[in-house]
């Protein structure tokens, strides 16, 4: 569906014949009349339109179709086409209270402070997307305007929310200033604002107070249970804050460099506080990714190394969802299917709009086989952060390649390997969809990328990679489509 969706933007100045459709996006297929009649009522759907009014695409009797609405293209790292050409418009206002926290500015004059600030960023959108009655933007797509003048009403329509938190922050020696406020974003009218002078220590009592004063601004109803602090930071030291702070930086590369940096900051926040939970969930992610990535000697003593400080984190009062989410992926590596999705599951449900813990719930249910289930899931992590991470897109991609959607498998993943070159992921899958769709030299042609990459790959290497728990017709599948692509047996 996208790809003819994406076509008939890309060709909008005329009208696209079916004989043009049939050789460019079919090449050649025989296609019944009726058949896409009803991948343009499906086209039609999708952008809101009809084939009774046909605002958006036109049928020219006679001669073909020709989209006909208006177009907002705009430069962004968004979710595949749609993004890009506006073919959805804009997001639409969730059905409760929405809200984009821009990057806090660094007023402190010192670059090096930068981290702090980011840092003060990230701990309250935390906080407020375990509040079940908010929908919170991630991190990930707000830290896109850090450092540039944004009109409030313009982050309110592009990320699809109805409330902006804005602030600053000035840290010098052990004083701190944080000023915040909260903006309507539809009417641009401020809702409410304060500034706080405290000593450092004091920075989770301002976190705290910044996040609760939001939701009682906005109204969200909080049952028994849910007044407990759920933004809290899980620690009171503020040097540990800051070393998991600046530890999360270096995991996000996703890296082996990046790991080996990040681990002995977190050991160090540990020994200053034992009990913080979201630090013992971050070294269970680094054990982990030692383990599966083949960072270690010893695997075997990486994954259990990472169970234990799963189990730590969640054995704290007010465990960190996201050592569930840790957890789960331990679990399917010792191939305790059922126990991993369902600790998976428990990441989102006391963290209902953390995008991270939506998408890996999502990508684990399609690695073990629940396709339809794995791809709503990630597109809901996907519009909690309008500009995802892109390996939420390529499991995306991923999902919709094993469930037999080739059409809208190929384009996300054209997209996520361009922005990875260096990366098999996007390739491998792209390459199993081409050959699929019989596009054999284009697909031959990425699986000498592929091996470039890696000279010792093997279909056997690459049957590792996210389809060891599915059911061995699909592994074979798959298996037969890296073989036509080129890749070694």
């Amino acid at each position: 569906m996208f790809n003819l969706l994406a076509y008939l933007v890309e060709n909008r100045d005329r009208v696209v014949t079916r004989g043009e459709l049939l050789e460019k996006l079919w090449k050649g297929k025989v296609v019944t009349d009726s058949a896409l009649g009803a991948r343009l009522k499906d086209v039609r759907k999708a952008v809101g339109d009809n084939g009774s009014r046909q605002d958006v695409i036109k049928t020219i009797h006679g001669r073909g179709y020709q989209f006909v609405a208006d177009v907002r293209e705009a430069a962004t790292n968004g979710y595949s086409g749609e993004a890009k050409y506006g073919l959805r418009g804009l997001p639409s206002l969730p059905d409760k209270p929405s809200i984009a926290v821009l990057p806090f500015t660094n007023i402190s004059g010192d670059p090096g402070q930068e981290y702090f600030a980011d840092g003060m960023t990230d701990e309250i959108i935390t906080g407020l997307s375990r509040v079940p009655g908010l929908f919170v933007i991630a991190n990930s797509s707000t830290m896109t305007y850090k450092g540039r003048a944004v009109d409030v009403k313009f982050v309110g329509r592009e990320q699809g929310v109805r409330y902006v938190l804005e602030g600053s922050i000035r840290k010098s020696g052990n004083q701190v200033r944080v000023t915040a406020q909260l903006i309507d974003a539809v009417s641009g009218h401020h809702l409410w604002a304060e500034h706080y002078d405290r000593e450092l220590a004091d920075i989770f009592v301002v976190q705290d107070d910044i996040s609760h004063s939001v939701v009682v601004e906005l109204q969200v109803k909080l049952v028994t249970g849910e007044r407990a602090r759920p933004w809290a930071t899980g620690t009171k030291s503020v040097k540990a804050w800051e070393q998991v702070t600046i530890a999360k930086s270096y995991i996000e590369r996703h890296a082996r460099d990046g790991a080996a940096l990040a681990k002995p900051l977190v050991l160090e926040a540990l020994e200053l506080d034992p009990n913080y939970s979201a630090a013992w969930a971050m070294l269970a992610w680094i054990y982990w990714e030692e383990a599966i990535w083949g960072w270690t000697d010893d695997p075997d003593k990486s994954i259990q190394l990472a169970l234990d400080a799963a189990r730590k984190s969640l054995a704290i009062e007010h465990p960190y969802p996201g050592a569930y989410a840790a957890m789960g992926y331990i679990l399917l590596y010792l191939g305790e299917i059922e126990s991993a999705i369902e600790s998976c599951r428990k990441a989102i449900e006391l963290a209902p709009s953390d995008c991270s813990a939506m998408a890996c719930f999502g990508n684990m249910l399609i690695e073990t086989g629940h396709f339809e289930e794995g791809i709503q899931t990630l597109e809901k992590a996907i519009r909690l952060s309008p500009f995802p991470i892109t390996w939420y897109l390529t499991s995306l991609g991923m999902g919709y390649h094993l469930n037999g959607d080739n059409e809208s498998a190929i384009p996300i993943l054209e997209k996520t390997a361009r922005q990875e070159p260096d990366s098999l992921f996007s390739w491998m899958f792209l390459a199993s969809a081409l050959a699929e769709n019989g596009d054999l030299d284009e697909a031959r042609e990425i699986g000498k990328k592929m091996v470039a990459i890696d000279p010792n790959l093997s279909v056997s290497t690459l049957t590792t990679m996210g389809l060891e728990y599915l059911d061995e017709a699909i592994q074979q599948r798959i298996q037969r489509n890296f073989l036509a692509a080129g890749v070694p047996d």
